[in-house]
């Protein structure tokens, strides 16, 4: 795993902090669509209103995949419905790239029923997508991409929580890499002004962020 496609994450994480993409609870949990129950959600669609800091990270994002993507022979970018989508536009525009978005849904039948946009010949993709928690459900995209013939195994993520543990088969193999422009570590150091009570739940949860959700009623490992 890549903790980081940069060495700007610092940056990012203050990015988030500052524009109030950081929503911290300590009562009700947020519960996230993978299940995990959480003190705090990262809404980072609030970024695509923010040209000037949208325009910094999304050249920071093109600037590490550059030579990623060399590396990997990667032709064209795909975007999840819906966050997604915007962020993968903006990177595939500045690194020349076809861009096509993967629904959450099949519309209409075939392997690329899920697929918006055309896949270029001999496609090796890279997705992209907002957060990651356990990247169970990067890699069900990437299978997704998979069953149409293409070749993918990166994705990129504006924030990858990085505490939650990995699939074993995504670590045993290698069937994935994820890229992610900060972590939820440089996202904690970023928050100012917290109130103690608010700062003792979110240490609890980072420390131990399994433990946390079945205490709050979400999944386990």
């Amino acid at each position: 795993m890549s903790p980081s496609v940069s060495g700007s994450a610092a940056r990012v994480a203050q990015v988030l902090a500052r524009i109030g993409a950081v929503r911290v609870t300590t009562g009700q949990p947020f519960v996230y669509t993978s299940g995990w129950a959480s003190p705090v959600y990262v809404d980072t669609r609030l970024l695509m209103s923010e040209v000037a800091l949208r325009e910094e990270l999304m050249e920071l994002a093109a600037e590490h995949l550059r030579p990623i993507i060399a590396a990997r022979g990667i032709n064209a970018i795909v975007g999840a419905e819906s966050t997604g989508i915007a962020f993968a536009a903006w990177i595939a525009a500045r690194l020349s790239l076809p861009m096509l978005y993967l629904r959450k849904k099949a519309l209409g039948w075939g392997s690329a029923a899920r697929l918006e946009g055309r896949l270029p010949d001999a496609p090796r993709l890279l997705f992209v997508d907002d957060v990651t928690t356990d990247a169970r459900s990067k890699l069900a995209a990437v299978q997704a991409l998979r069953e149409t013939g293409a070749s993918a195994e990166d994705v990129l993520v504006l924030m990858d929580y990085a505490i939650y543990p990995r699939i074993p088969a995504m670590q045993a193999q290698g069937a994935l890499t994820v890229h992610a422009l900060t972590t939820w570590r440089e996202v904690f150091a970023a928050l100012e002004g917290l109130p103690p009570e608010a700062q003792a739940v979110l240490q609890a949860y980072t420390a131990d962020p399994v433990a946390w959700s079945v205490e709050h009623g979400g999944v386990g490992a």
